[in-house]
């Protein structure tokens, strides 16, 4: 850990630096949207790489991707295929020709540290190139396994893409499972992972000039009989790829470098971070808004009652946060009187009393309870013991241990909730965070009755036309009301407005308090064991996020490329 902590010193410092002594660049008038990569690994080590770029190219002749190749990895075959068709290979590649001599051609530059593919943009506009080649000797046999550290995108780019994509395959069929691989990946926000015998690595968000796709694998001997063969251990190509990455290095940092980090990190980067981040997210909620305001306020209870269907929306679109519907699960077993809040004085600090919330298992309701219901009641009915009560200290073990239990129910209601919103044909295609352009009429629907229904109670005291008809179903508004994490604003607002409530809505209140604190408790415990194993099991070579810094000692790509 302590190579990484300082080189994540150096690389910030270095950053500043560059951005002191170079202007802003302005936007540039080519976009790639997606790099989409298909790698097919034979059994000599060689890979057939098949890359496809779509974008927008307004200035500029020509296309050019850098690599970074040993003498050993030689490149043939290469093909390119663009808006005039099937282009022509040339021998020589002159830079300096002008746009119409680059136009339907390709070819290999040679460079001082490698060679450069290029091809011409051949008309402006909307376009899209498949481009492919043949790299020889890539995959290297190690004294302990076969692999290699390849870098499919490049850093420094001057037209970063938005998405990309990279599809590694064995071409005898063979499938890439866990149980014969490690794969890591570096450079990039997003996730490495075995998909359907593949290897799949995708960004989560944009590209920027200083990231890049590299990913580090390895087989186990024998599925491959690599040509180039290497004395060394794969151990060290990890380790050199480890250097400066959050995956597990086994050294610790001194306090003293920790201090620095913490000082560089987040009193200097994160400023500027936190200031896009709420310009998007302000540009967004107004979006949204104005979105909201074509249905107005919706009164009623959404999505047809369906909860699980308005926690897969409010997933989707951002409005409900991740295990939101454990609170609702738990509060609705309280008015169920299956749970009961119990107050524990204790003795605190000083002698002054303290008040513990417990919950009481009282009994099951089955002539009342759903398949949610039944689920959770004997889920807590296991953490509970032979007492019955829900102590916090036994949850917060409990919730440790048996984390896939929680995770479990909640993926019970996404998938119930998005069973519902099939049947609706409400989403043209499924993307989380889903746009609003993803939405049929349908889910336009649905989704302006969750807005509907959530504006309307955060405006709740400032309508000024108030009917009774709330009045029978405020349960369940403040049900709903807690799926957004405003239930506590609502209650007040409904105890001015409805005097008669006051007493029925301070009990409520308690039952709220219990099911918010339990909720808290149960998540906060299950995501730490989540994380604990995901951070165990990515740095084992099991897929999972991938690291933003690291990667070091790669072949294949370089720095730079893109259009000029």
């Amino acid at each position: 850990m302590r190579r990484r902590i300082r080189f994540i010193i150096r690389s910030i410092a270095l950053c500043f630096v560059l951005l002191l002594m170079f202007p802003l660049p302005a936007f540039a008038a080519n976009r790639v949207n997606t790099i989409d990569i298909h790698v097919v690994l034979y059994e000599d080590g060689s890979m057939l790489v098949t890359q496809v770029w779509e974008g927008s190219f307004e200035e500029g002749t020509e296309v050019y991707i850098p690599m970074n190749t040993p003498d050993y990895m030689t490149i043939s075959g290469l093909k390119v295929s663009g808006p005039s068709g099937a282009y022509d290979t040339v021998p020589d590649w002159d830079i300096d020709w002008s746009f119409e001599e680059k136009a339907g051609k390709c070819g290999i530059h040679y460079t001082d540290g490698g060679y450069e593919i290029c091809f011409g943009i051949t008309q402006y506009g909307r376009n899209s190139y498949t481009i492919e080649y043949r790299l020889d000797n890539v995959v290297a046999g190690y004294s302990d396994r076969d692999g290699v550290n390849f870098r499919f995108v490049n850093d420094q780019m001057n037209t970063t893409p938005t998405d990309a994509r990279v599809e590694i395959r064995l071409a005898d069929g063979t499938a890439i499972t866990d149980e014969i691989a490690d794969i890591w990946g570096f450079g990039f926000e997003g996730e490495v992972a075995f998909e359907d015998g593949r290897i799949v690595a995708r960004t989560s968000s944009p590209l920027s000039f200083k990231n890049h796709v590299t990913i580090l694998f390895s087989l186990e001997r024998g599925i491959l009989f690599p040509s180039r063969q290497e004395s060394s251990s794969f151990g060290k190509v990890r380790e050199e790829a480890f250097s400066g990455s959050d995956y597990d290095s086994g050294e610790e940092a001194t306090f003293s470098e920790l201090v620095i980090v913490f000082l560089i990190i987040f009193i200097l980067p994160i400023v500027l971070f936190v200031l896009i981040k709420r310009i998007k997210r302000k540009m967004a909620k107004a979006k949204m808004r104005r979105f909201s305001e074509r249905f107005g306020y919706f009164r009623d209870i959404p999505n047809e009652g369906n909860i699980s269907a308005t926690y897969a929306l409010g997933r989707l679109f951002g409005m409900c946060e991740d295990g939101a519907i454990l609170g609702t699960g738990i509060l609705r077993l309280i008015q169920l009187d299956c749970l009961a809040p119990v107050t524990d004085p204790n003795a605190g600090f000083m002698g002054k009393t303290r008040e513990t919330i417990s919950l009481r298992l009282t009994r099951s309701r089955h002539d009342k309870m759903n398949e949610f219901d039944e689920y959770l009641y004997t889920v807590l009915e296991s953490a509970a013991g032979s007492d019955g009560v829900l102590q916090p200290k036994e949850l917060e073990r409990f919730a440790n241990r048996n984390d896939t239990l929680l995770r479990d129910y909640i993926k019970k209601h996404e998938i119930t909730g998005r069973a519902y919103l099939n049947q609706k044909r409400c989403l043209k295609r499924w993307k989380t965070p889903a746009r609003l352009t993803d939405l049929t009429p349908s889910g336009e629907k649905e989704l302006g009755e969750l807005l509907g229904l959530k504006r309307y109670l955060e405006d709740f005291s400032l309508i000024a036309e108030r009917g009774v008809k709330e009045i029978p179903i405020w349960r369940e508004l403040l049900t709903y009301a807690m799926l957004f994490g405003i239930a506590d604003r609502v209650s007040e607002q409904m105890k001015e407005l409805y005097p008669s409530l006051s007493s029925e809505l301070v009990v409520y209140n308690q039952s709220m308090a219990a099911a918010y604190s339990y909720h808290y408790l149960l998540y906060s415990n299950m995501r730490k064991a989540e994380q604990e194993r995901e951070q165990a099991k990515r740095s084992a070579g099991s897929g999972g996020f991938a690291s933003i810094g690291g990667g070091g000692g790669s072949i294949g790509g370089g720095s730079g490329g893109g259009t000029r």
